[in-house]
């Protein structure tokens, strides 16, 4: 088996070296990545609890809003009912 000429592993070894620094450089660059989408995530978090908590508010007021309606119509008829009651009654 004839040994590898020096000149030729030099090269591998160049070639290995240069593409050990491609791949580093990759690797810091999908790392800022990861940074920058972990960030992304924790804000997306915090955006989605403070939503959250207006959608149950939201949910809260339209709840007393049906109530504060059905009240509404009943104090209504009781009103109606009172007027009528009113005119049928004679002072005389």
């Amino acid at each position: 088996m004839p040994k590898p000429d020096i000149h030729q592993l030099e090269e591998r070894v160049l070639a290995l070296m240069g593409e050990f620094r491609r791949l580093k450089e990759k690797n810091q660059g999908l790392s800022c990545q990861i940074d920058q989408l972990s960030r992304e995530k924790k804000a997306m978090a915090k955006e989605k609890n403070l939503n959250q908590g207006k959608q149950d508010r939201l949910s809260q007021l339209e709840t007393l809003n049906r109530n504060n309606e059905k009240d509404r119509k009943a104090m209504r008829t009781n009103v109606q009912s009172l007027l009528k009651n009113l005119e049928k009654f004679d002072l005389t």
